[in-house]
């Protein structure tokens, strides 16, 4: 019986397993290259559109879908324009219905053909589907004007107010730090430090009594308005009040110069991620000194040998997966929205390796000797010009020495290795990744910031729009979220489930009505990509008696304790075997015991 109590932890271990290999899939059969490619070098996302994002099995030979479908300008379709929505076989080539694949179910206009009472197709919202979202957003202050943080702080507004009742979400916010929202006491009238010990140390607590089933305590008082959280509630989690979230973004501090969205390189004590020792500091938590940084760096390694939480050890995409792995939903869709530039570590990184830059570059620093006699005798227009032109040949000069170059490989590098991680873990929690960049203009920016966030959306059944610094976000970040909130729900039963093998494929094959299309060939049949899936086993009476025997074992060792649960099992053992033992003579005795002889009383 001991044996049994060990099984949950190969479980997890399996579980560990199988993501450990969904992340490796995630990106194998490609070169390392692939997984840092330009917006160019990944599928183009063409409009109208139509996919199925996912499927459940679980009842067949009852099937659940859920579809996106777009128009031509990117928005979800009404029922009213959805001419006609065809369920195919995903096994077979066509991908419009025909003698060679017909139709499983059909609809016009959202209603099912042929009388298909088991058929059902509509929002997503009204067919009771609950959604599970994470706002990522970005809140560094460096080299975003007060301008710009405003757009930021009215496109996170506007992304809260498509969702509905029965829709749970959180707020990712980082710059230095990396903030989220709580329900719990004294923690839930502002965003929290997730890296604070107070914090870990309650939230560690919120998620003990979650598990226990029992009333949750932590929260504030319940009010009239604001009900006790019912049992099984995370308060660490995902938040069911949008509109608090909202206000709370209104105060999210903007702050640093060290953005924290992938966390990419060593912490932003280590000096080894400079080209040389920088000047400023960082938002009160070090001065960019050598003195100071060794002392912070010996500080968190003693700290980290002692068990304790550390500083800047996670990030913004980290935390938004931790939160809808551990507090989502199976059933509900699970999304994270991210708006930021895809900035991450030391902004000024540039400018820093332009104040230490290589021995060939040093004839185009502004500041050396060569330059500074020859600008003073220079008009102030003449020296901003020539200051100008001095940076530009600089930046080229360390661009063709390789600085800044094997700069940009180290990091991409290990974003490839996160990114199979985080691609790995998104697809076996059924997580997509949906991204507003901001294309930042005038700045000296790597050109892979913004194609990270492309390629988490693409690689994860999302999408990526783009908006430049100088426009609103609204708009890009309104019409995401319109596409996460508005997927379709589809629902059937399939007509002929044993002439179906061991795994299931669907495809959807669309008709749109020709004023929302968009396109120069208006009336075309829209097709989605299949998704196959393994069909449920069914388990045999004898085994379904044996997991409820063991199950039923498992709740008596939990409620009587290990130590008696032992002795029990010794009582029940030596009591079965005396039991076996006296059948067994009664049998003997009934098969050889002497029988009268023939003819005597």
């Amino acid at each position: 019986m001991t044996k049994r109590t060990h099984w949950p932890w190969a479980a997890a271990a399996v579980a560990c397993s199988a993501f450990a290999l969904l992340a490796w899939s995630a990106t194998s059969g490609q070169a390392a290259p692939a997984a840092v490619a330009a917006p160019s070098q990944l599928p183009a996302v063409s409009l109208p559109q139509v996919r199925i994002d996912s499927m459940d099995l679980s009842g067949w030979p009852h099937v659940k879908l859920l579809a996106t479908v777009l128009d031509g300008r990117g928005a979800p379709v009404e029922l009213k324009h959805l001419l006609r929505l065809d369920i195919l076989d995903g096994s077979k080539k066509a991908s419009v219905a025909s003698k060679q694949n017909p139709a499983l179910v059909s609809f016009e206009k959202g209603v099912a053909l042929d009388r298909r009472k088991d058929a059902k197709l509509g929002p997503r919202a009204e067919a009771g589907v609950g959604l599970d979202l994470v706002l990522v957003v970005q809140g560094y202050a460096s080299t975003v004007e007060p301008l710009m943080q405003q757009r930021i702080r009215d496109a996170v507004a506007a992304a809260f107010k498509p969702l509905g009742k029965g829709d749970r979400v959180n707020l990712v916010w980082y710059g230095d730090r990396v903030y989220q929202a709580t329900g719990l006491k004294n923690f839930d009238t502002r965003l929290v430090d997730v890296e604070k010990r107070e914090v870990l140390d309650k939230c560690k607590e919120a998620l003990l009594q979650a598990h226990s089933g029992g009333p949750i305590t932590l929260g504030p008082a319940a009010t009239k308005d604001n009900p006790a959280p019912e049992p099984g509630t995370d308060l660490c989690g995902l938040q069911g009040d949008a509109g608090k979230l909202a206000a709370l973004a209104k105060n999210a501090p903007f702050e640093g110069a060290f953005p924290r969205l992938f966390n990419l390189g060593p912490p932003f004590y280590e000096l080894t991620r400079y080209c040389g020792t920088p000047g400023g500091a960082l938002s009160g938590f070090g001065n960019f000194t050598k003195e100071e940084y060794s002392h912070a760096k010996q500080e968190r390694e003693d700290a980290a040998l002692r068990g304790e939480p550390v500083d800047f050890d996670t990030s913004a995409i980290d935390q938004a997966l931790q939160v809808l792995i551990r507090d989502g939903k199976p059933a509900n869709r699970k999304a994270i929205v991210v708006l930021s530039d895809g900035r991450d570590g030391w902004v000024w990184d540039y400018t820093t390796c332009a104040e230490h830059p290589p021995a060939p570059c040093n004839a185009y620093d502004p500041a050396g000797s060569a330059n500074t006699g020859r600008l003073a005798a220079m008009t102030d227009r003449q020296q901003l010009v020539e200051r100008h032109r001095l940076q530009t040949e600089m930046r080229a000069c360390m661009e063709r020495d390789q600085l800044l170059t094997r700069r940009v490989g180290l990091m991409q590098k290990l974003f490839h290795d996160k990114a199979a991680q985080w691609i790995g873990l998104a697809r076996a929690a059924d997580i997509h990744f949906y991204a507003v960049g901001i294309h930042r203009t005038g700045l000296p920016t790597s050109p892979f910031d913004l194609d990270r966030l492309h390629l988490l959306a693409a690689r994860t059944g999302g999408t990526y729009r783009e908006v430049d610094d100088n426009m609103p976000a609204i708009a890009a970040v309104g019409r995401t979220m319109s596409e996460v909130t508005g997927q379709l729900a589809i629902e059937f039963t399939h007509q002929a489930p044993d002439d179906v093998p061991e795994k299931f494929s669907a495809r959807l094959s669309v008709r749109l009505d020709p004023k929302v299309e968009a396109t120069e060939n208006p009336g075309t049949q829209l097709a989605s990509e299949p998704l196959t899936l393994a069909l449920p086993l069914h388990k045999s009476i004898l085994h379904q008696l044996i997991d409820v025997g063991w199950s039923l074992l498992v709740k008596i060792q939990m409620l009587v304790g290990y130590e008696v649960y032992v002795i029990l099992g010794w009582i029940v053992t030596i009591g079965a075997m005396l039991l076996s033992l006296l059948v067994i003579v009664l049998l003997a005795k009934k098969l050889f015991g002497r029988k009268p002889a023939a003819g005597k009383a």
